[in-house]
């Protein structure tokens, strides 16, 4: 089965399906598959589709507020501070 096999049966079968794929590395990648070419396999990730939440992109958040929230609060409290501090 050559790379020919492979291309066809994603283009037939599996084109805009939910797929997971596993690399020679190891690494498995899960999404739609949205475009293939000969040699690339284009993929819409899934959204926590494996059960856990995405943590990639902007706006990512672990626990509570995130961790910016504190940093900026800190920064607006120490620039309010700051004409007191030089009077």
């Amino acid at each position: 089965m050559g790379p020919d096999h492979y291309y066809n049966l994603i283009q037939n079968e599996h084109m805009n399906k939910p797929v997971q794929i596993r690399t020679h590395d190891g690494a498995v990648h899960r999404g739609v598959v949205r475009q293939v070419d000969r040699t690339h396999v284009y993929l819409e990730p899934l959204d926590g589709a494996d059960g856990g939440p995405m943590m990639d992109g902007p706006g990512v958040y672990w626990y509570g507020w995130g961790f910016g929230w504190p940093i900026a609060l800190a920064s607006i409290a120490w620039i309010a501070a700051l004409p007191f501090l030089f009077w």
